[in-house]
């Protein structure tokens, strides 16, 4: 890869404009590594993905029953190579980061589900991201040897721990990350379509840069939200939020009126109109 010619920003607005089908997640993933670092070595980034298909295709019996071949990535990927969710520092930005996962071998759930992804559509393998409420899992969908369903069989895995999951586990899993405040529901096993995994990626980046006060990385993670969904209404009050840390008034005015524009009867709308009025008083004492 050229690395020099690399505009992530660029790549990723027309990757996101296309159809769900032709997004690529792993390109996506590093265009949103690559807008934070410049320098970043795509072509080491590809290698080590390269390094892994190729043991996966060595290790892996692709005629096994689904339960069976999800085990063996687990196995590959967690306990052979090392893989692992990183409780220590989960809130770290280099964990959500493709390029540093793939070099540090530690990340969150959805950074390690896409070297999952990776490795399994490289060895033709149905894996699907399912955006799970706090925790991001995978589907691994197959044929199964135990039964005569002609039905494929569906395993869901958990990459941050590198296990296969049952639906006890899945349920106990909601019960310690929502503190028993949501009842589980089936369709939280649903699998997403790949925008929604960029807008996850995107989302958790933008939570942590506004959480640290880095500012100018959270305008970047907002521009990139409002990209794959204009009428988003948290995403723009959260881009003049951050607008207003970085003392640009009139912008934040203006995203605060679009917000007004599209959700009139929003809760607290006297309470946005004040706000312009007050961004739009900071804009003329401004000395300039």
């Amino acid at each position: 890869m050229n690395s020099t010619a690399f505009e992530p920003r660029k790549e990723l607005t027309a990757m996101l404009e296309g159809s769900d089908e032709a997004i690529d997640l792993i390109r996506a993933a590093l265009c949103i590594a690559g807008e934070h670092n410049p320098q970043i070595d795509l072509g080491g980034s590809y290698q080590r993905i390269a390094k892994l298909v190729e043991r996966a295709r060595k290790q892996i019996e692709l005629d096994e029953d689904v339960a069976e071949i999800a085990t063996q990535l687990c196995t590959l990927l967690y306990k052979q190579v090392g893989f692992s969710g990183d409780s220590k520092n989960y809130y770290q930005a280099d964990n959500s980061y493709l390029d540093r996962v793939l070099e540090t071998r530690r990340g969150i759930p959805i950074s390690l589900a896409l070297v999952y992804i990776a490795v399994g559509e490289a060895l033709g393998l149905n894996i699907r991201g399912v955006g799970f409420p706090g925790h991001f899992l995978l589907k691994l969908t197959g044929k199964q040897h135990s039964t005569d369903q002609a039905e494929p069989k569906e395993v869901l895995i958990d990459p941050f721990s590198g296990q296969v999951l049952s639906l006890d586990d899945c349920k106990e899993f909601l019960k310690v990350s929502s503190g028993n405040t949501l009842t589980f529901k089936p369709e939280y096993l649903n699998s997403i379509d790949k925008r929604a995994i960029v807008q996850r990626m995107l989302g958790n980046l933008k939570a942590i840069y506004i959480n640290q006060g880095a500012y100018a990385e959270a305008l970047n993670l907002c521009d990139r939200l409002l990209i794959l969904n204009q009428a988003s209404i948290q995403d723009r009050l959260d881009r003049a939020a951050v607008l207003e840390k970085l003392e640009c008034y009139e912008p934040a005015a203006q995203d605060l009126e679009q917000v007004l524009k599209r959700a009139p009867n929003i809760q607290g709308s006297t309470a946005v109109q004040n706000k312009v009025a007050q961004l739009r008083g900071q804009v003329q004492g401004k000395p300039h």
